[in-house]
């Protein structure tokens, strides 16, 4: 996991801490739970010049791990709330490719890159209970911070000439705003939520040349599906199995100068498509 900015992490770390202690002793002891998530995402990280070309493609799978604590099985409408933190990599996979154009002259290239990361995020909102067809709405909105490593490896172009990798160190603090809604059965619960994502800090770190980025700010969109079956009438606690789409967008960063070269990120995206198996209690 990235540490190069220790003191906000730390900072979010004491937040998520503080805020999830106060909605604990604020919601009765049946709509408290826990959850543990372990799962597998594909994901995709493009860049591309200002005609709209791609540059390269990155894609493979990753491996996610995540606790949170929650009142979203709340029986009543009123205030939920979800914080969690999570840890990611495909450090360890081999599969993670880089697919692009080596720099300087522009030649294909392929390398190995790692990923690692890790993010918190803090949820809250409102639910209003079987408001359609006995099903609740939830209207939430959150913020959290992203930090994540991208280790491209030493490759070999084109033309057969070595191409020396690079790391980068990204920085992300994000809102998040979403509409939802649960349906409630005797022997099934199920759970789908669509919004908006929009990064409102971003900073990107190079280790050569040794430069700070900050990569454009642009709106993407998230979708996230979750359903289990009841085991012994209960509807609430046991294993979930969640499927969820997420992205960033980012447009190009300004150019700045670091010795005789003139540095920017391309315009990004970034999207993942992840499977997992929840455990809550």
């Amino acid at each position: 996991m990235v540490m190069k900015r220790p003191s906000a992490l730390i900072f979010i770390g004491v937040v998520l801490s503080q805020w999830l202690s106060l909605a604990h002793a604020s919601s009765p002891v049946d709509e408290r739970l826990t959850e543990i998530t372990i799962g597998a995402e594909l994901f995709r990280w493009q860049e591309f010049d200002s005609a709209g070309n791609r540059l390269l493609t990155e894609q493979g799978p990753r491996a996610r791990f995540k606790v949170s604590h929650h009142n979203e099985a709340r029986l009543t409408g009123g205030f939920i709330y979800n914080g969690s933190v999570s840890l990611y990599g495909g450090n360890y996979l081999e599969d993670v490719k880089y697919d692009g154009q080596s720099q300087p002259g522009g030649h294909f290239s392929a390398a190995d890159v790692d990923y690692s990361g890790g993010s918190f995020e803090l949820l809250g909102g409102f639910r209003f209970k079987e408001l359609f067809w006995g099903r609740s709405l939830d209207l939430l909105a959150g913020t959290g911070l992203d930090s994540w490593r991208r280790d491209i490896g030493n490759g070999t172009n084109s033309q057969g000439a070595t191409v020396r990798g690079l790391v980068e160190d990204y920085e992300i603090v994000f809102t998040r705003f979403s509409i939802g809604m649960e349906n409630r059965r005797t022997y099934w619960r199920s759970l789908w939520r669509v919004g908006v994502k929009y990064p409102i800090f971003t900073k990107e770190t190079l280790d050569d040349p040794a430069v700070e980025l900050e990569p454009g700010k642009e709106l993407s969109t998230f979708f996230m599906y979750r359903f289990r079956f009841a085991e012994n009438g209960n509807v609430n606690e046991g294993m979930y199995i969640d499927l969820v789409y997420d992205s960033y967008r980012f447009s190009k960063s300004p150019t700045v100068t670091s010795g005789n070269f003139l540095v920017h990120q391309p315009k990004s995206s970034m999207d993942l498509i992840g499977l997992s198996a929840s455990w809550v209690f």
